[in-house]
């Protein structure tokens, strides 16, 4: 019975750290379902949604058990995704026991193979690339990098401190109002273009077609919550921009 919790909770970790990266709802749960029988299960039945993750399972000698998680949040980190995916592979195709894949799951939830700088070199060049994209110049490009860097910055110190919403909101305002100023003080500057450029690390477009995903594969309750969670998201970032423009022009 023991060895049935510990197995138990050890599908349902990995099910949860999955989810929150980013992983949908499929991949979730057919991971769980794996890593149950690997270590024995019989029968399984794994229920995964937005934000709660549901596992029973029947073992050899005839026990259940039965568990659940909260996703209490989601942010894309396709890196950590990977090493987590292989972890789930290694587990179902070699002999590690209970004990070694805990350790590596565990390992895992704070991942030290990124270093501290690489989302922002990301953010740099995603700025840059977007903003010539849309009609920019060098130097709009090169501005909207910098607001790129702090929006990065907002959003790691931010995390802890606030919802998902909240968070989009106040970052549109702030670099909202920072275009604007520089705008006053460059008059050369093409502030939407720079705008345009920076706000697209904020565009939700990974939970868009993550929600379509899940609702083709006919997860339809948990595409739902996704595809609502980006209409939210989207709507947050341009009240949150509405507002920096009209305090803009109340200052200038």
């Amino acid at each position: 019975m023991i060895y049935g919790e510990e197995a138990t909770a050890l599908a349902l970790d990995m099910g949860r750290e999955l989810a929150c990266c980013g992983a949908d709802v499929q991949r979730v749960e057919d991971s769980m379902t794996r890593i149950l029988r690997r270590y024995g299960a019989q029968e399984t039945e794994v229920f995964c949604i937005g934000s709660l993750l549901l596992c029973a399972a029947v073992w050899l000698d005839g026990s259940r058990t039965t568990q659940m998680r909260c996703i209490k949040h989601t942010e894309y980190d396709l890196a950590r995704l990977e090493a987590l995916n292989a972890l789930s592979r290694d587990i179902c195709t070699e002999p590690l026991n209970l004990h070694t894949a805990r350790n590596r799951l565990t390992s895992l939830r704070t991942p030290t193979y990124q270093k501290s700088f690489t989302p922002y070199v990301g953010a740099a060049i995603a700025v840059f690339a977007f903003t010539l994209y849309f009609g920019g110049t060098l130097l709009d490009s090169g501005v909207a990098v910098v607001f790129g860097f702090l929006l990065q910055w907002l959003n790691a110190h931010m995390r802890q401190q606030s919802s998902a919403l909240m968070r989009t909101v106040l970052s549109a305002v702030i670099i909202g109002l920072m275009i604007g100023i520089c705008q006053y003080l460059i008059p050369s500057l093409q502030a939407d273009r720079v705008m345009i450029g920076a706000i697209m690390l904020m565009v939700p477009g990974l939970m868009i077609s993550g929600s379509i995903r899940d609702l083709i594969h006919g997860d339809l309750i948990a595409g739902s919550l996704k595809l609502i969670q980006s209409v939210l998201t989207a709507g947050a970032l341009a009240i949150g921009l509405a507002w920096a423009a009209a305090w803009v022009q109340k200052l200038v």
